[in-house]
């Protein structure tokens, strides 16, 4: 008589068993891959300038600005985002490549990004100047990636250090749910810090 065949009893030979393995660790190193591109830093700053003044530092950078469509896209749907320049002034080696060690002098410059629908334009503006509105989102990152006289002030600095530039958007300041993805999809929207050489204030 005929009876269904019961596969409870079959084993993996061990050639079935080598190409699971292998099929893993493919699938655990592509994860890891797409990880890695995907928390890539979405900022970075260049052309660093950093030239002492009394009392005081003034900065110059360039910043290269990545995922600009996930920006626009944060705005086009109504969020506002928060852009930061943060530089500080930090002691000597060697701790002058640890964040927040030896550092005499920080200061940030906080940017609110907006857009408005209704007329088509958006705004950058900080709570102490007019607005400024651009058409045009092109015209928003080209005025981000212009770092032009930007002072770090020295009122209690070293006689030397060196000036640790950075930028981000603020994740903090998005809603929960969309600072909950920011985290999960692996936005990375900040820029690694950039030293100057050793100056003296």
């Amino acid at each position: 008589m005929a009876t269904l065949f019961d596969r409870s009893d079959v084993r993996p030979t061990p050639v079935v068993l080598r190409r699971r393995v292998w099929s893993s660790w493919w699938l655990i190193l592509l994860l890891g891959w797409s990880g890695w591109v995907l928390a890539e830093p979405a900022f970075h700053v260049e052309h660093f300038v950093a030239i002492p003044q009394n009392n005081a530092v003034e900065i110059h950078a360039r910043v290269q600005i990545g995922k600009e469509a996930l920006l626009q896209e944060v705005l086009d749907q109504g969020q506002s985002l928060v852009w930061v320049i943060e530089a500080e002034w930090r002691e000597p080696e060697p701790f002058a490549f640890i964040p927040g060690v030896g550092v005499h002098a920080r200061r940030q410059l906080r940017w609110q990004i907006h857009y408005y629908p209704l007329i088509n334009q958006y705004a950058l503006e900080n709570g102490k100047q007019a607005p400024m509105r651009f058409h045009h989102w092109q015209e928003v990152v080209n005025t981000l990636s212009h770092i032009q006289g930007f002072i770090l002030p020295l009122e209690h600095g070293a006689a030397r250090g060196r000036v640790a530039l950075r930028v981000y958007v603020d994740i903090q300041s998005l809603p929960l749910p969309l600072r909950l993805r920011a985290l999960l999809d692996h936005w990375k929207l900040e820029s690694a810090w950039i030293v100057s050489a050793p100056l003296s204030s």
